[in-house]
């Protein structure tokens, strides 16, 4: 099955720790919740998606694969109506999408592993996990079809203090192979939106001096 995965989920499946139970949110075609099973990663998988037509495609994949007995698909809107699970797959969706499906979920915060792709508004995801307590134990990013994707693992801890740049990239991922160019990705990001926004004067001097004192913050990373 791993034949199936590209780049950005194959870095995704394996960050899955060996654990009871996982959810597969927003499983899409199933492909990672057969990759763990295929793996022994979860002895119980619950692949949960919004939509009918991609979860009747996932069940169709599972059966196919032989793993009906292990994985239960479930049409449900995030993790709602979902039991506590010890890991939370949620790939594909935008960091904020992502952040509102944890903070709908008390348990996310009792002892669950929390492996998430973000496809845009990392730098939100990253904020709004500390600021509700999660701290950020492992980051990667991986290059697929010329973007660079970010995976963050997280889990909740009780911390909400953080530096300025960890909004932008966590302490776990500055040890990562692919970092320095992560950072040189945001920071030509960050420093074209600030340029726009200062020749349009759409800024305001509080926000001006936050976005300066990031961008400083992250040119001292890359040169570490």
């Amino acid at each position: 099955m791993t034949r199936k995965l590209g780049a950005r989920l194959l870095s995704v499946v394996r960050k899955i720790p060996v654990c009871e139970t996982l959810v597969d949110c927003g499983c899409d075609h199933g492909y990672v919740s057969i990759y763990a099973s295929e793996k022994n990663l979860a002895k119980y998988i619950t692949a949960s998606d919004i939509n009918e037509g991609p979860l009747k495609n996932a069940k169709k994949e599972i059966e196919a694969a032989g793993f009906s007995s292990r994985i239960k698909t479930v049409l449900t809107d995030g993790l709602s109506g979902i039991p506590r699970h010890d890991c939370v797959v949620i790939a594909g969706m935008g960091g904020e999408t992502v952040f509102e499906i944890i903070s709908r979920s008390e348990w996310t915060r009792d002892g669950c592993k929390l492996v998430l792709q973000p496809m845009t508004k990392s730098e939100i995801l990253r904020e709004e996990l500390y600021r509700a307590g999660f701290s950020v134990y492992d980051e990667s990013f991986v290059y697929e079809n010329g973007h660079m994707y970010c995976i963050i693992c997280a889990e909740y801890s009780g911390k909400t203090e953080y530096d300025l740049f960890e909004k932008y990239i966590s302490r776990a991922g500055l040890s990562h192979e692919n970092a320095d160019e992560y950072i040189s990705r945001v920071l030509r990001r960050l420093s074209y939106e600030y340029e726009n926004k200062a020749r349009a004067g759409t800024i305001d001097k509080e926000e001006k001096e936050l976005r300066r004192a990031e961008i400083e913050e992250l040119k001292k990373l890359c040169r570490q």
